[in-house]
């Protein structure tokens, strides 16, 4: 496909005017103007391309270090390193994209739907525009490191095959992108996909701290060989056979080096005729609207979950369900409720399951290790009214009574949290050894969950705070994402030392007795949090106008 050059004469005379193809440069050119464009537009987004340009090249150095650094030890050490590291590149380009379509709207296959434009044009300008961005290029630095490795392996012969798998790698990277990206183009453009990345983003960034502890204690507790096992068969697959091939060669064995390029090639061809299948249907996008169907109980029946049935008509319910919606639906509250959840299920692993492994040692006592996971309630709770907001209006107005708008808070986060909760106890224990231990293991973590809660609902009422208006799950104001720290912070402390006879129990009980801990804890949970939700009722029912006043002041 061609495009006739700018000023052609219209008419008959046009039919003599030479056209220009349309190559590939065109879009490296657009993208670079873009690029250039953007950075003239604004000191916001001049800082956001630094940042941007500055997180990519410490992402390159660091894997440009560690493919050189498989070059220079051990060989199951090095081989291993080089698989997996490879393997989590791939992997990356196949996930982020996913998450972050739409930030960069130049990789969005509709903007060219009006052009003229072959789709094999089409597909390698948005390969070659991908190159030359941020990502691209660091990808490209960190494979530098791979060439090097080959050639510290194997000398010139291991240096060309080193060359010729990271490119390949990185033609993978970018096209495993490109086509997933244009393959899902109709449903990322949903508000919903939109939103579901924001909280993924969210996880990431509060997992890794998490994520750390558990691969620190990972690595100290493993041994090579179960990671050399799993390189190896990452090795014939595309996300490592390019990383690998050099190691072939230094071992004597060219014919497997061809044969993991080979694979690595082939998967390059699949995916670029996979994305440029998919590219008419990611530049028309999906019309087809929500399919909408009749419920049973109208429109306000619909607004009532079908766990909820059983449950008569009046304010607990109505406020039980609309809790339940806003922690499926809102980004902020998803992405705590998920990052929390992600923390409460990494500890117990860290403190218990891992340490039980290999050999006991340093093992913490299965209820102390899930005490954490039971204390979420004061982190999810200690400042609820902050997201409602204005709209707590609506409570006053109804006259709702304070205990029953705190048991109703209580009520639709547990619906959520003890499933999770308890199953994280029950896989922990029986996968640790515990199995005798489970029963007051949850008796623990009803009762330090039944505090937290009635923590969290003092908090609440007594210290509550404003939250931004907006679907930005990274959004706080001044100060106050420290203060909803602390506030999580000393509802935890409190919430453990008002559970910790239940904790003594089952800790110091002989093993006969220790089923009796199971009722204790879940009647000592369950009246902290009727007490507290009693005594904070009362509260709530007289300074709720200041309340209001509180949490609907502009941050």
């Amino acid at each position: 496909m061609s495009v006739a050059a700018p000023g052609a004469a219209a008419g008959p005379e046009a039919a003599a005017t030479p056209v220009r193809p349309v190559r590939v440069t065109v879009f490296v050119g657009l993208k670079l103007r873009m690029m250039g464009y953007r950075l003239r537009s604004g000191p916001r987004l001049l800082v956001g391309f630094i940042f941007g340009a500055i997180a990519g090249l410490c992402l390159a150095i660091t894997g440009f270090s560690l493919f050189l650094l498989s070059g220079a030890v051990g060989h199951d050490a090095g081989l291993t390193v080089a698989g997996l590291v490879g393997a989590v590149l791939t992997v990356g380009w196949l996930l982020l994209p996913l998450l972050f379509f739409g930030v960069d709207d130049t990789l969005d296959p509709a903007r060219f739907a009006l052009f003229p434009l072959r789709r094999r044009t089409l597909t390698l300008g948005l390969l070659a525009g991908a190159l030359v961005g941020i990502p691209g290029l660091a990808t490209a630095l960190a494979l530098v490191g791979l060439a090097i490795a080959g050639g510290l392996r194997a000398g010139v012969a291991g240096a060309v095959v080193g060359v010729l798998g990271a490119i390949l790698a990185l033609l993978v990277c970018v096209t495993v992108s490109g086509a997933v990206t244009s393959a899902l183009a109709g449903l990322l453009r949903t508000r919903r996909v939109r939103d579901l990345a924001a909280v993924m983003l969210a996880v990431l960034a509060a997992s890794i701290g998490p994520l750390n502890l558990l691969l620190s204690s990972t690595l100290a507790n493993a041994t090579l060989t179960p990671a050399l096992r799993l390189a190896r068969v990452l090795g014939w697959t595309p996300l490592s056979a390019g990383f690998m091939a050099p190691y072939d060669v230094a071992d004597g064995r060219p014919l497997l080096a061809v044969a993991r390029l080979a694979i690595v090639a082939g998967t390059v061809v699949l995916l670029l005729g996979w994305w440029s299948s998919t590219m008419e249907s990611a530049m028309v996008g999906a019309s087809a609207g929500p399919v909408v169907r009749a419920t049973r109980g109208g429109a306000v029946g619909a607004l009532v979950p079908r766990i909820l049935g059983a449950l008569r008509p009046g304010p607990f319910t109505a406020i039980v369900a609309q809790e339940l919606r806003y922690w499926s639906r809102d980004a902020r509250r998803r992405a705590g409720l998920i990052s929390i959840t992600v923390g409460g299920a990494v500890v117990p692993v860290v403190l218990r399951l891992l340490p039980a492994h290999n050999g006991g040692r340093g093992a913490a006592p299965l209820p102390l290790a899930v005490l954490f996971s039971s204390l979420t309630g004061a982190a999810m709770l200690a400042n609820q009214f902050g997201f409602d907001g204005s709209a707590y209006s609506a409570h006053l107005l109804a006259m709702v009574p304070g205990r029953v708008d705190l048991r109703a808070r209580v009520a639709a986060i547990s619906i959520v949290m003890l499933p999770v909760i308890s199953a994280i106890v029950v896989v922990v224990g029986l996968l640790s050894g515990d199995a005798a231990d489970v029963a007051s293991t949850l008796g623990v973590v009803f009762a330090a969950y039944g505090t937290s809660t009635g923590s969290a609902s003092v908090l609440s009422v007594l210290a509550p705070f404003p939250v931004p208006n907006t679907s930005n799950v990274f959004a706080s104001a001044g100060g106050t994402g420290a203060a909803k720290g602390m506030l999580a912070f000393v509802g935890m402390i409190a919430s453990a030392a008002i559970a910790s006879p239940v904790l003594i129990a089952a800790l110091l009980l002989p093993a006969a007795l220790s089923w009796i801990v199971l009722p204790l804890g879940v009647a000592w949970g369950l009246g902290a949090a009727l007490v507290a939700t009693y005594t904070m009722g009362d509260v709530l029912d007289r300074r709720g106008p200041e309340l209001l006043a509180e949490v609907s002041a502009a941050p």
